[in-house]
């Protein structure tokens, strides 16, 4: 995990730098089509424990699987495509962000978070969140994101800020992976609102443009909208 790490950061340094590193990772397990062709791509180490990511030779459910496939099909209009990510269920939500680098957020975005790429330009790309649609736009070399700050139950806490709400397996998982990645928490990993309704784990980092994500996880998930007063 130490080689994955030291190359993560590695590679994020030489994208910030100008230069596009040709990264190796330790992992030895198959790639999907767009993990081989990915700058610094590398398979998942956590199975099929996080966001949409297809472990080892399991084999996935139906469900799972419902508008996967890794072979190419053509639209009406000739464009070829494959699906290598399900919408989540209901109404998924779409947030666009701006970054500074859209390699150095291939990294991050579809290798640190796992998240797998949909369509993309050489303006912005898309990725799957959860099932969810984020969109990474360039926005220019110099952009950082703005921070603004309020107290949380102890904490000081930077909006504007996005992120899932997770199973706390999830939470965990995913914790260890920002660990294993070397990325720095804003706010590490704990529990917050201890004994209370919204009784949550949550976490907090940045990407490699300072945008703010939080992942959190509800000890009782039914709780995520409970309306009550909180004292801070």
């Amino acid at each position: 995990m130490a080689i994955l790490r030291l190359s993560i950061a590695a590679a994020l340094t030489s994208l910030a730098r100008g230069s596009v590193p040709r990264v190796r990772f330790a992992s030895r397990r198959c790639m999907s089509p767009r993990r081989a062709l990915s700058i610094g791509g590398y398979d998942s180490f956590l199975g099929n424990k996080a966001l949409h990511l297809r472990g080892g030779n399991q084999e996935p459910t139906t469900e799972a699987t419902r508008y996967l496939t890794t072979t190419t099909k053509a639209s009406p209009s000739g464009t070829e495509y494959v699906t290598l990510a399900n919408p989540a269920p209901g109404s998924p939500f779409h947030l666009a962000l701006p970054v500074h680098d859209l390699e150095v957020a291939k990294i991050f975005y579809g290798n640190v978070l796992g998240c797998e790429e949909g369509r993309s330009s050489e303006k912005w790309q898309d990725y799957s969140l959860h099932g969810h649609q984020i969109v990474c736009h360039w926005a220019g070399n110099d952009y950082r994101c703005k921070d603004y700050f309020n107290p949380v139950d102890g904490d000081e806490i930077p909006v504007p800020h996005f992120g899932v709400a997770m199973t706390e397996e999830e939470f965990h998982v995913m914790a260890d992976r920002l660990k294993e990645a070397g990325i720095k928490f804003i706010v590490e990993p704990h529990l917050r609102f201890k004994g209370q309704p919204g009784e949550q784990w949550t976490m907090f980092f940045k990407d490699p443009s300072g945008n703010n994500l939080e992942f959190k996880a509800m000890t009782t998930i039914e709780n995520l909208f409970a309306k009550y007063n909180v004292v801070d």
